[in-house]
């Protein structure tokens, strides 16, 4: 791992530990149904391997991630096992630890000024980035053609900067079109919105 790799997870960290305490977390897991039981596998876990013990995920043997998760954190289980916990809720907490910290990351940073809060209920971006993957995963989310590989995912985010709230998360195919997803958000708009989103949608 590169020193800034390294340091750029460092920060990360910390800003983890300081918005979201154990406590949270746990609450936050048991809310996506990630944890339904206590377990000796928890949600902390399950951000220590994919942020911090394994740089490539999706490319690590279960062997080795299980190895790797039992190196660093102590807990011990099976490859079989952790393949089970890889599931739709573990996706759902990433998700909402991601959108936990950025809503209250940019809710300390940005106060918005009183002209734009009397005249607008919501100010409304919504935005898209696409990653590549491994084609192994070209089946569950095929790309965008032209690019390198058969496999690409795409996650859009719309974000109310009056609120600090994320309206919508949503993870796809890489190959679908913005305005597909922007015509599913059309029955969302209230009265008084402001809508932001570039010429794609």
């Amino acid at each position: 791992m590169s020193i800034s790799v390294s340091d750029e997870l460092q920060l990360f960290a910390q800003e983890i530990q300081s918005f979201l305490s154990p406590n949270i977390l746990r609450n936050l897991a048991r809310d996506v149904g990630f944890v339904q039981r206590t377990s000796k596998y928890q949600a902390k876990d399950l951000v220590a391997l994919c942020v911090w013990v394994s740089q490539n995920v999706a490319m690590t043997s279960l062997t080795q991630l299980s190895s790797c998760l039992e190196a660093s954190t102590e807990v011990l289980i099976s490859p079989e096992g952790l393949n089970q916990r890889f599931n739709k809720a573990a996706v759902q907490l990433l998700q909402h630890l991601l959108a936990e910290l950025l809503s209250k990351k940019l809710a300390t940073s940005m106060p918005i000024s009183s002209p734009y809060t009397s005249v607008f209920k919501r100010i409304r971006i919504l935005d898209s980035t696409t990653f590549q993957l491994p084609d192994v995963f070209s089946s569950v989310y095929p790309g965008a053609r032209g690019c390198s590989h058969t496999a690409g995912i795409k996650i859009q985010l719309e974000y109310d900067l009056l609120s600090g709230q994320f309206l919508h998360i949503h993870t796809g195919p890489g190959k679908q079109h913005d305005r597909t997803y922007g015509s599913l958000c059309v029955p969302t708009v209230t009265a008084n919105d402001l809508c932001i989103r570039d010429l794609g949608y």
